[in-house]
Protein backbone atom coordinates (compact mmCIF):
# COMPACT_ATOMS: atom_id res chain seq x y z
CA UNK A 1 0.00 0.00 0.00
CA UNK A 2 1.04 3.43 -0.98
CA UNK A 3 0.92 5.00 2.65
CA UNK A 4 2.11 1.84 4.27
CA UNK A 5 5.52 3.57 6.51
CA UNK A 6 7.51 1.07 4.40
CA UNK A 7 6.78 2.69 0.97
CA UNK A 8 6.49 6.18 3.11
CA UNK A 9 10.53 5.07 3.63
CA UNK A 10 11.37 3.57 0.38
CA UNK A 11 13.90 6.27 -1.51
CA UNK A 12 12.44 8.16 -4.80
CA UNK A 13 13.13 10.28 -7.28
CA UNK A 14 11.31 13.45 -8.77
CA UNK A 15 12.72 13.75 -12.23
CA UNK A 16 12.26 16.49 -14.73
CA UNK A 17 12.74 15.44 -18.33
CA UNK A 18 12.93 16.99 -21.70
CA UNK A 19 12.87 16.17 -25.11
CA UNK A 20 11.08 15.26 -28.18
CA UNK A 21 8.22 12.43 -28.18
CA UNK A 22 7.89 12.28 -24.34
CA UNK A 23 5.39 9.59 -25.02
CA UNK A 24 8.01 6.99 -26.48
CA UNK A 25 10.68 8.07 -23.51
CA UNK A 26 7.52 6.61 -20.96
CA UNK A 27 7.06 3.64 -23.51
CA UNK A 28 10.79 3.10 -23.05
CA UNK A 29 10.53 2.99 -19.39
CA UNK A 30 8.01 1.03 -19.11
CA UNK A 31 8.97 -1.57 -21.62
CA UNK A 32 12.49 -1.80 -18.77
CA UNK A 33 9.92 -2.62 -16.12
CA UNK A 34 10.60 1.08 -14.42
CA UNK A 35 7.56 1.44 -12.35
CA UNK A 36 6.51 5.13 -12.90
CA UNK A 37 4.73 6.46 -9.21
CA UNK A 38 3.66 9.43 -10.46
CA UNK A 39 3.40 11.69 -14.33
CA UNK A 40 2.84 15.02 -14.58
CA UNK A 41 2.46 16.80 -17.96
CA UNK A 42 4.20 19.98 -17.93
CA UNK A 43 4.05 20.23 -22.01
CA UNK A 44 4.12 17.84 -24.86
CA UNK A 45 8.12 18.08 -24.71
CA UNK A 46 8.34 18.19 -20.59
CA UNK A 47 7.37 15.97 -17.91
CA UNK A 48 7.65 15.21 -14.12
CA UNK A 49 8.05 11.51 -13.23
CA UNK A 50 8.69 9.83 -9.70
CA UNK A 51 10.57 6.49 -9.57
CA UNK A 52 11.86 4.46 -7.24
CA UNK A 53 15.89 5.69 -6.70
CA UNK A 54 17.07 2.07 -7.32
CA UNK A 55 15.90 2.77 -10.82
CA UNK A 56 17.61 5.50 -11.29
CA UNK A 57 20.67 4.25 -13.53
CA UNK A 58 18.13 2.33 -15.66
CA UNK A 59 16.61 5.62 -16.61
CA UNK A 60 19.96 7.48 -16.93
CA UNK A 61 21.41 4.62 -19.43
CA UNK A 62 18.19 4.67 -21.38
CA UNK A 63 17.91 8.74 -21.80
CA UNK A 64 19.41 8.58 -25.04
CA UNK A 65 18.40 12.17 -26.43
CA UNK A 66 16.11 13.31 -23.28
CA UNK A 67 17.44 15.42 -20.46
CA UNK A 68 16.93 14.01 -17.08
CA UNK A 69 17.09 16.63 -14.14
CA UNK A 70 16.70 15.27 -10.45
CA UNK A 71 14.24 18.14 -8.90
CA UNK A 72 13.48 16.37 -5.18
CA UNK A 73 14.21 13.31 -3.34
CA UNK A 74 11.69 11.18 -1.19
CA UNK A 75 11.59 8.67 1.64
CA UNK A 76 15.11 7.42 3.03
CA UNK A 77 17.28 9.11 0.57
CA UNK A 78 15.74 12.42 1.41
CA UNK A 79 16.66 11.63 5.22
CA UNK A 80 20.14 10.44 4.33
CA UNK A 81 21.21 13.41 1.79
CA UNK A 82 19.73 15.60 5.24
CA UNK A 83 21.51 13.91 7.26
CA UNK A 84 24.50 14.57 5.35
CA UNK A 85 23.98 18.06 4.69
CA UNK A 86 23.47 18.74 7.89
CA UNK A 87 26.66 16.64 9.96
CA UNK A 88 27.56 19.25 11.53
CA UNK A 89 24.93 21.15 13.20
CA UNK A 90 23.75 17.74 13.66
CA UNK A 91 26.93 16.51 15.75
CA UNK A 92 26.87 19.66 17.79
CA UNK A 93 23.34 18.70 18.89
CA UNK A 94 24.37 14.92 19.70
CA UNK A 95 27.42 16.41 22.03
CA UNK A 96 25.12 18.71 23.63
CA UNK A 97 22.92 16.54 24.17
CA UNK A 98 25.33 13.93 25.73
CA UNK A 99 26.90 16.89 27.41
CA UNK A 100 23.52 17.74 29.04
CA UNK A 101 22.83 14.43 30.06
CA UNK A 102 26.63 14.04 31.83
CA UNK A 103 26.34 17.77 33.75
CA UNK A 104 22.54 16.63 34.51
CA UNK A 105 23.97 13.59 36.12
CA UNK A 106 27.33 14.83 37.65
CA UNK A 107 27.85 16.29 40.88
CA UNK A 108 29.65 19.69 41.15
CA UNK A 109 29.53 20.56 44.65
CA UNK A 110 29.18 18.89 47.66
CA UNK A 111 28.25 20.82 51.50
CA UNK A 112 28.68 19.37 54.53
CA UNK A 113 26.55 21.60 56.94
CA UNK A 114 28.11 22.28 60.16
CA UNK A 115 29.86 24.61 62.15
CA UNK A 116 32.94 22.10 63.28
CA UNK A 117 35.62 22.97 60.39
CA UNK A 118 37.33 19.63 61.63
CA UNK A 119 34.14 17.39 61.19
CA UNK A 120 33.55 19.27 57.93
CA UNK A 121 37.58 18.08 56.73
CA UNK A 122 36.60 14.65 57.95
CA UNK A 123 33.56 13.83 56.25
CA UNK A 124 34.35 15.17 53.36
CA UNK A 125 37.26 13.02 52.91
CA UNK A 126 35.36 9.89 54.04
CA UNK A 127 33.14 10.74 51.44
CA UNK A 128 35.27 11.37 48.94
CA UNK A 129 36.66 7.60 49.78
CA UNK A 130 33.39 6.62 49.26
CA UNK A 131 32.72 8.14 45.55
CA UNK A 132 30.69 11.36 46.59
CA UNK A 133 32.88 14.09 45.54
CA UNK A 134 33.00 16.75 42.99
CA UNK A 135 33.04 15.71 39.59
CA UNK A 136 31.50 12.28 39.68
CA UNK A 137 28.06 10.70 38.74
CA UNK A 138 25.32 10.95 41.18
CA UNK A 139 24.72 7.67 43.35
CA UNK A 140 21.34 5.77 43.32
CA UNK A 141 18.90 5.47 46.00
CA UNK A 142 20.74 2.30 47.62
CA UNK A 143 24.19 3.62 47.16
CA UNK A 144 23.36 6.52 49.13
CA UNK A 145 21.77 3.87 52.04
CA UNK A 146 25.12 2.07 52.01
CA UNK A 147 27.30 4.87 52.33
CA UNK A 148 25.46 6.33 55.01
CA UNK A 149 26.10 3.20 57.16
CA UNK A 150 29.44 2.43 56.46
CA UNK A 151 30.30 6.23 57.70
CA UNK A 152 27.63 6.09 60.90
CA UNK A 153 29.76 2.56 61.62
CA UNK A 154 33.23 4.28 61.18
CA UNK A 155 32.51 7.36 63.29
CA UNK A 156 29.91 5.57 65.43
CA UNK A 157 31.63 7.22 68.74
CA UNK A 158 30.91 10.79 66.75
CA UNK A 159 27.49 10.62 64.56
CA UNK A 160 24.05 10.48 65.72
CA UNK A 161 22.79 9.85 62.29
CA UNK A 162 24.09 11.52 59.03
CA UNK A 163 21.85 12.51 56.14
CA UNK A 164 22.72 12.50 52.04
CA UNK A 165 20.73 15.08 49.94
CA UNK A 166 20.79 15.45 46.59
CA UNK A 167 19.61 18.95 45.21
CA UNK A 168 19.80 19.43 41.72
CA UNK A 169 24.06 19.16 40.93
CA UNK A 170 25.00 19.36 44.87
CA UNK A 171 25.06 17.21 47.49
CA UNK A 172 23.86 18.77 51.15
CA UNK A 173 25.42 16.38 53.92
CA UNK A 174 23.52 17.25 57.16
CA UNK A 175 24.20 15.19 60.85
CA UNK A 176 23.73 15.30 64.21
CA UNK A 177 27.02 14.83 66.68
CA UNK A 178 26.53 12.63 69.30
CA UNK A 179 26.54 13.91 72.89
CA UNK A 180 29.36 12.60 75.13
CA UNK A 181 29.24 13.30 78.60
CA UNK A 182 32.51 14.40 79.78
CA UNK A 183 33.77 14.49 83.49
CA UNK A 184 34.09 17.88 85.18
CA UNK A 185 37.45 18.52 86.72
CA UNK A 186 37.47 20.11 89.84
CA UNK A 187 37.56 24.00 90.04
CA UNK A 188 40.24 25.31 92.01
CA UNK A 189 39.45 27.57 94.38
CA UNK A 190 39.74 31.56 92.84
CA UNK A 191 38.80 35.17 92.35
CA UNK A 192 36.99 36.85 89.71
CA UNK A 193 39.31 40.00 88.88
CA UNK A 194 38.96 42.42 86.41
CA UNK A 195 40.18 41.93 82.90
CA UNK A 196 41.26 45.69 82.08
CA UNK A 197 40.58 48.61 83.93
CA UNK A 198 36.39 50.00 83.58
CA UNK A 199 33.22 50.77 85.27
CA UNK A 200 31.12 47.28 86.25
CA UNK A 201 28.32 47.38 84.42
CA UNK A 202 26.43 44.04 85.09
CA UNK A 203 26.87 41.55 86.80
CA UNK A 204 25.83 37.61 87.09
CA UNK A 205 27.44 35.99 90.15
CA UNK A 206 26.70 32.52 90.95
CA UNK A 207 29.54 31.97 93.51
CA UNK A 208 31.72 33.80 95.83
CA UNK A 209 31.54 37.39 97.48
CA UNK A 210 31.24 40.58 95.83
CA UNK A 211 34.05 43.05 96.76
CA UNK A 212 32.95 45.19 93.95
CA UNK A 213 29.84 46.46 92.94
CA UNK A 214 28.02 47.96 89.70
CA UNK A 215 28.96 51.71 88.94
CA UNK A 216 32.55 51.00 90.32
CA UNK A 217 35.60 51.58 88.73
CA UNK A 218 38.06 48.99 89.02
CA UNK A 219 41.41 48.96 87.47
CA UNK A 220 43.10 45.83 85.60
CA UNK A 221 43.57 43.20 88.04
CA UNK A 222 41.47 44.34 91.20
CA UNK A 223 39.33 41.47 93.21
CA UNK A 224 35.68 41.96 91.90
CA UNK A 225 34.32 39.00 93.62
CA UNK A 226 36.34 37.00 96.49
CA UNK A 227 37.18 33.52 96.62
CA UNK A 228 37.16 33.71 100.85
CA UNK A 229 34.17 34.05 102.40
CA UNK A 230 34.07 36.38 105.38
CA UNK A 231 31.75 36.59 108.46
CA UNK A 232 32.51 39.33 110.90
CA UNK A 233 35.60 39.91 109.04
CA UNK A 234 36.79 36.43 109.78
CA UNK A 235 37.35 33.92 106.86
CA UNK A 236 34.69 31.11 106.90
CA UNK A 237 34.93 29.72 103.56
CA UNK A 238 37.05 29.76 100.52
CA UNK A 239 35.48 28.75 97.54
CA UNK A 240 35.95 29.11 93.74
CA UNK A 241 34.55 32.17 92.34
CA UNK A 242 32.27 31.66 89.43
CA UNK A 243 29.98 34.52 87.45
CA UNK A 244 30.37 36.87 84.48
CA UNK A 245 30.85 40.61 84.75
CA UNK A 246 30.52 42.90 82.02
CA UNK A 247 32.30 46.30 82.24
CA UNK A 248 32.34 49.70 80.43
CA UNK A 249 35.41 49.73 78.62
CA UNK A 250 36.91 52.88 76.17
CA UNK A 251 38.46 52.89 72.83
CA UNK A 252 39.88 56.08 70.97
CA UNK A 253 40.16 55.41 67.28
CA UNK A 254 41.46 57.64 64.79
CA UNK A 255 41.07 56.83 61.02
CA UNK A 256 41.81 58.68 57.94
CA UNK A 257 39.96 58.56 54.84
CA UNK A 258 40.76 59.77 51.40
CA UNK A 259 37.40 61.41 49.60
CA UNK A 260 38.07 59.93 46.03
CA UNK A 261 38.42 56.07 46.97
CA UNK A 262 39.00 52.82 44.78
CA UNK A 263 39.65 49.40 46.86
CA UNK A 264 39.54 45.94 44.78
CA UNK A 265 40.13 43.05 46.67
CA UNK A 266 39.50 39.11 46.39
CA UNK A 267 36.54 37.58 49.12
CA UNK A 268 38.52 34.16 49.06
CA UNK A 269 35.08 32.67 47.57
CA UNK A 270 35.65 30.94 44.60
CA UNK A 271 33.46 28.70 41.94
CA UNK A 272 34.32 25.92 39.81
CA UNK A 273 31.59 26.88 36.82
CA UNK A 274 31.22 24.84 33.23
CA UNK A 275 30.99 27.37 30.92
CA UNK A 276 29.10 27.21 26.88
CA UNK A 277 30.69 30.08 24.64
CA UNK A 278 28.81 30.61 21.78
CA UNK A 279 30.31 33.53 19.55
CA UNK A 280 30.23 36.15 21.94
CA UNK A 281 27.63 34.80 24.57
CA UNK A 282 28.48 32.57 27.59
CA UNK A 283 26.05 30.26 29.38
CA UNK A 284 27.24 29.60 32.98
CA UNK A 285 25.73 26.06 33.59
CA UNK A 286 24.01 25.57 37.34
CA UNK A 287 26.05 28.20 38.44
CA UNK A 288 23.42 28.93 41.73
CA UNK A 289 25.97 31.74 43.08
CA UNK A 290 26.87 34.41 40.85
CA UNK A 291 29.70 36.83 41.41
CA UNK A 292 29.19 40.40 40.41
CA UNK A 293 32.92 40.97 40.10
CA UNK A 294 35.13 37.50 39.63
CA UNK A 295 38.67 37.13 38.17
CA UNK A 296 38.43 34.10 35.64
CA UNK A 297 40.89 31.41 35.09
CA UNK A 298 39.74 29.47 32.22
CA UNK A 299 40.18 25.78 30.83
CA UNK A 300 38.78 24.62 27.29
CA UNK A 301 37.09 20.92 27.42
CA UNK A 302 35.91 20.68 24.49
CA UNK A 303 36.21 22.93 21.59
CA UNK A 304 34.11 22.69 17.81
CA UNK A 305 37.00 23.93 15.24
CA UNK A 306 34.20 24.63 12.41
CA UNK A 307 31.29 26.22 14.48
CA UNK A 308 32.09 29.17 16.81
CA UNK A 309 31.30 26.67 20.20
CA UNK A 310 33.40 25.46 22.93
CA UNK A 311 33.03 24.18 26.66
CA UNK A 312 35.37 25.78 28.96
CA UNK A 313 35.97 25.18 33.13
CA UNK A 314 36.38 28.37 34.72
CA UNK A 315 37.67 28.64 38.07
CA UNK A 316 35.77 32.08 39.27
CA UNK A 317 37.41 33.82 42.24
CA UNK A 318 34.76 36.62 43.82
CA UNK A 319 36.51 40.33 44.06
CA UNK A 320 34.82 43.22 45.62
CA UNK A 321 35.33 46.65 43.77
CA UNK A 322 34.56 49.88 45.64
CA UNK A 323 34.79 53.00 43.73
CA UNK A 324 33.17 55.60 45.48
CA UNK A 325 33.88 59.43 45.28
CA UNK A 326 32.29 60.78 48.87
CA UNK A 327 31.15 64.09 50.16
CA UNK A 328 32.06 65.19 53.54
CA UNK A 329 28.93 63.94 55.16
CA UNK A 330 29.13 60.42 53.25
CA UNK A 331 32.43 59.98 54.22
CA UNK A 332 31.91 61.40 57.68
CA UNK A 333 29.04 58.58 57.47
CA UNK A 334 31.78 55.57 55.82
CA UNK A 335 34.80 56.31 58.74
CA UNK A 336 32.15 56.01 61.51
CA UNK A 337 30.34 52.40 59.87
CA UNK A 338 33.96 51.74 59.11
CA UNK A 339 35.59 52.05 62.68
CA UNK A 340 32.31 50.72 64.30
CA UNK A 341 33.24 47.90 62.25
CA UNK A 342 36.46 46.87 62.72
CA UNK A 343 36.33 47.51 66.77
CA UNK A 344 33.26 44.94 66.36
CA UNK A 345 35.22 42.53 64.91
CA UNK A 346 37.50 42.50 68.01
CA UNK A 347 34.38 41.65 70.50
CA UNK A 348 32.49 38.86 71.30
CA UNK A 349 28.80 38.13 70.47
CA UNK A 350 27.94 39.06 73.89
CA UNK A 351 29.96 42.50 73.62
CA UNK A 352 29.02 45.66 72.11
CA UNK A 353 29.45 49.55 71.35
CA UNK A 354 27.08 51.29 73.95
CA UNK A 355 28.60 54.50 72.57
CA UNK A 356 30.53 56.89 70.26
CA UNK A 357 31.83 60.59 69.84
CA UNK A 358 33.51 62.37 67.62
CA UNK A 359 36.36 64.59 69.41
CA UNK A 360 37.65 66.61 66.26
CA UNK A 361 37.81 66.22 62.87
CA UNK A 362 40.77 67.55 60.35
CA UNK A 363 40.54 68.22 56.66
CA UNK A 364 42.11 68.82 53.74
CA UNK A 365 42.73 68.92 49.84
CA UNK A 366 42.29 64.59 49.40
CA UNK A 367 41.30 63.41 52.84
CA UNK A 368 39.35 63.82 55.72
CA UNK A 369 40.73 62.33 59.35
CA UNK A 370 38.26 61.81 62.63
CA UNK A 371 39.46 61.27 65.91
CA UNK A 372 36.63 58.98 67.72
CA UNK A 373 35.77 57.75 71.27
CA UNK A 374 33.97 54.79 71.80
CA UNK A 375 32.45 53.43 74.78
CA UNK A 376 32.07 49.63 74.90
CA UNK A 377 30.54 46.94 77.14
CA UNK A 378 32.79 44.13 77.41
CA UNK A 379 33.00 40.71 79.51
CA UNK A 380 36.02 41.90 81.82
CA UNK A 381 35.85 38.65 83.70
CA UNK A 382 38.58 36.70 84.68
CA UNK A 383 39.90 34.40 86.98
CA UNK A 384 42.89 34.40 89.37
CA UNK A 385 43.80 31.11 91.59
CA UNK A 386 44.04 31.10 95.52
CA UNK A 387 47.41 30.25 96.26
CA UNK A 388 47.85 31.25 99.94
CA UNK A 389 45.89 28.97 102.00
CA UNK A 390 47.51 28.90 105.34
CA UNK A 391 47.31 26.81 108.41
CA UNK A 392 45.87 29.81 110.21
CA UNK A 393 42.91 30.35 108.05
CA UNK A 394 42.22 26.55 108.35
CA UNK A 395 41.86 27.07 112.27
CA UNK A 396 39.90 30.22 112.13
CA UNK A 397 36.89 27.99 109.62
Amino acid sequence: MKNSILFILKSKLNLNVKGNNIERFIKRLKNNNIELLNIYYISKNEINIKIYERDYDKVISLKTIYEVNILDYYGAIKIRNSILNNKFVILAILISLIFLYFITNMIFYVDVITNDSKMETTLKQELSNLGIKKYRFKKNYGELQEIKKKILATYRDKLEWIEIENVGTKYIVRYEPRIQNEKKEDTPLRNIIAKKDAVIYSMDILNGQIVKNINSYVKKGDIIVSGYIYLNENIKDTVSSEGTIYGETWYNVKVTYPYKYYEEHKTGDENSVLVIKFLNREIELFNFNKYKYKDKIEKTILKNNILPIKLVKELQKEKEVIDKNYSEDELTDVIIEYSKKKLSDQLDDDEYIKDYKILNKTKDKDTLTLNIFFNVIENITEYQEITEYTEESEEEL
